[in-house]
């Protein structure tokens, strides 16, 4: 704990340093079969998923190796095609075996955006930034 002292010219905080406390665990949130967290508001870009994304992230070697790194989630991509998945041993179905095509992709995007408009979980004008930027992206679809 931080102690102020007055003086007669100035105020001096003088600093405690805190003693070591016992280990305690990080928890992270409990994910679906993508590895896309399960809680809170489940965003189109969640529900109709091109990526594995998580709100944290592991330190890389030599950066505080293994620890937790909270500031920073990771963007970890699915698998363009069936061949590469099979190859990388990803779990994780690629983005042709997901989605027909382009369409049915931004079809069920567009369903997911809609569905939280109706539910008052999302502005109508973000939803439809969303929707755009979903079919901006480079997909490998027809």
């Amino acid at each position: 704990m931080t102690q102020p002292v007055a003086t007669s010219t100035a105020i001096v905080v003088e600093a405690v340093v805190p003693s070591a406390a016992a280990e305690y665990g990080v928890l992270v949130p409990r994910v679906d079969a993508d590895g896309n967290s399960v809680a809170g508001i489940r965003l189109p870009a969640v529900q109709v998923p091109i990526a594995t994304y998580t709100g944290w992230n592991r330190r890389a070697p030599g950066f505080a190796e293994d620890e937790g790194c909270v500031s920073n989630g990771s963007y970890i991509p699915f698998p363009r095609t069936r061949e590469d998945r099979l190859a990388t041993g990803d779990p994780r179905l690629s983005i042709e075996e997901r989605y027909r095509d382009r369409q049915d992709y931004l079809r069920r995007f567009g369903l997911a955006a809609n569905r939280l408009v109706k539910e008052r979980l999302l502005l109508e004008a973000d939803a439809e930034a969303m929707i755009e930027q979903a079919a901006a992206l480079d997909l490998p679809l027809n």
